[in-house]
């Protein structure tokens, strides 16, 4: 079982990284890794998505159930895909107006060993640089507006 977890303190606050983090459909636009996302079904709680992963021009669709609770935590696991395992937490605390502490982990592991070989190192990177993209999306969308 691969696993990473980060901390970090943003600029910003828990109602703007919460958004950014539940905007799935745009995470083409910011995730690198990400070729496709689509939200398949949404309640007041839970929803569900299909996001499309591109490991070096191999990819590899999976669905995730997502329940989360505004502004303060959303729970990520795995329905389907090339995953045994998939399993992955934000949680979001105001520490002062306009700031947060963002942590983010995340556990995972390929089904298939061929995939695992090649997928693991690229997916590994990913993750690492999971909260910084999500920051760095929350200042391109408070430039804009």
């Amino acid at each position: 079982m691969h696993c990473f977890e980060e901390t970090r303190l943003l600029n910003c606050g828990s109602h703007d990284i919460f958004l950014v983090v539940m905007d799935i459909e745009r995470y083409p636009e910011f995730l690198p890794w990400v070729s496709e996302a689509v939200v398949l079904t949404a309640g007041d709680d839970q929803l569900s998505a299909e996001l499309v992963a591109d490991f070096s021009g191999m990819k590899y669709t999976f669905r995730t159930v997502d329940r989360f609770v505004v502004d303060r935590m959303v729970e990520i696991r795995l329905l389907d895909g090339p995953f045994r395992f998939l399993e992955s937490f934000w949680t979001f605390e105001t520490v002062e107006n306009n700031r947060c502490r963002v942590h983010f982990s995340i556990e995972f592991e390929f089904k298939n060993i061929m995939v695992s070989l090649i997928a693991t190192p690229i997916f590994t990177a990913a993750c690492k640089s999971m909260v910084q993209a999500f920051e760095q999306r929350v200042y391109q969308c408070k430039k804009k507006i």
